[in-house]
């Protein structure tokens, strides 16, 4: 007669715990981090494109443009100056650029023998009424080689035709344009007698 033996059920393994269920709220919040770092995300590319597009520049027909790395000019010789059309530069303060008028007249005058003239005047386009005395300390003169007293003036035209030079040769040539005319004027009344400069179509 066989033996029966009775062996116990085996345990069954234990469930997983489960998580508890995010509340209402806590879904909430989670839902405006996602929006929230989506917008963040949004707006950076958006400035990082407002940026780079921000160095885009035209240079129009009669003008040059240099570009400027950090202070110093980019590319050499001829390939320093960008032609007409739309460039990019990186934004300031790494790289700026300057626009230079290469077919525009520029003008300078020179009043440095000339009678003062207000702002009223030179706006009005008229001329101060000569006096029988003068004021060195407010009117300009000039000195002629017999020791005569004469005003002039001088204006002077010219384009640029060097932008390179007119950039980085002066630290502000209308300045230098003028300073030159100036001591023209000096130098050429100087040279002369004042009869010699009245009657003379040429100085």
């Amino acid at each position: 007669m066989a033996d029966n033996h009775h062996h116990p059920p085996e345990p069954s393994p234990p469930e997983p715990p489960v998580e508890p269920a995010l509340d209402a709220g806590s879904q909430a919040l989670s839902e405006a981090l996602r929006s929230s770092f989506a917008i963040v995300k949004f707006v950076m590319v958006v400035l990082v494109f407002v940026f780079l597009g921000s160095g885009l520049f035209t240079v129009r027909e009669g003008e040059r443009a240099i570009k400027l790395r950090l202070g110093k000019p980019v590319g050499e010789g001829e390939k320093q100056l960008l032609g007409p059309g739309l460039h990019w530069a990186l934004p300031y303060p790494l790289e700026e650029y300057q626009k230079i008028p290469i077919t525009e007249i520029q003008s300078v005058t020179s009043t440095i023998g000339w009678y003062n003239v207000t702002p009223e005047q030179e706006l009005a386009g008229t001329e101060p009424f000569p006096t029988a005395s003068l004021n060195p300390a407010s009117e300009g003169y000039l000195l002629t080689a017999d020791a005569n007293i004469i005003h002039s003036r001088a204006n002077v035209q010219y384009r640029i035709a060097n932008p390179t030079g007119y950039i980085f040769d002066f630290v502000n040539a209308s300045n230098a344009v003028q300073n030159a005319l100036d001591n023209a004027l000096l130098w050429t009344a100087a040279r002369f007698t004042v009869n010699e400069i009245l009657t003379r179509d040429v100085i």
